[in-house]
């Protein structure tokens, strides 16, 4: 008896090479991935790639992907303000961000945040 599981010999899919191929590089890329750390001054720069869910200190969070110029993939977690700031300027994958970090801050209930400032250029903007 055969089940769907068992392969026969009219029932083998052949396997898309270039698909194959896309789906290594994928996984290679994904695995690739290191989390900014950055220090006051700091600037990740590159291209937005997408993003991703992610487990860090406050729980689970996602994370926006860059592409920096040399090929590493960077994430950065995505803060309401972050989100916002992306926004604000329309980013979508494929732009080019540069993400700059000026050290912490306090707001005025006493709370501790990180001090960013976010440019995105458009694909295909000048």
């Amino acid at each position: 008896m055969n089940t769907a599981l068992e392969p026969t010999a009219h029932s083998l899919a052949p396997i898309d090479q270039a698909a194959l191929a896309r789906l290594r590089a994928k996984a290679a890329a994904e695995s690739a991935v290191d989390t900014w750390h950055p220090k006051p001054g700091d600037v990740l720069e590159g291209v937005i790639a997408g993003s991703r869910q992610a487990t860090g200190p406050f729980g689970p969070q996602q994370q926006m992907l860059v592409r920096t110029p040399n090929g590493a993939t960077i994430a950065v977690w995505l803060t309401k303000w972050l989100i916002g700031a992306l926004r604000a300027q329309n980013a979508e994958l494929g732009d080019l961000v540069s993400v700059t970090f000026h050290g912490r801050g306090t707001s005025r209930t006493g709370a501790q945040f990180n001090r960013l400032s976010v440019t995105v250029l458009h694909s295909g903007e000048t």
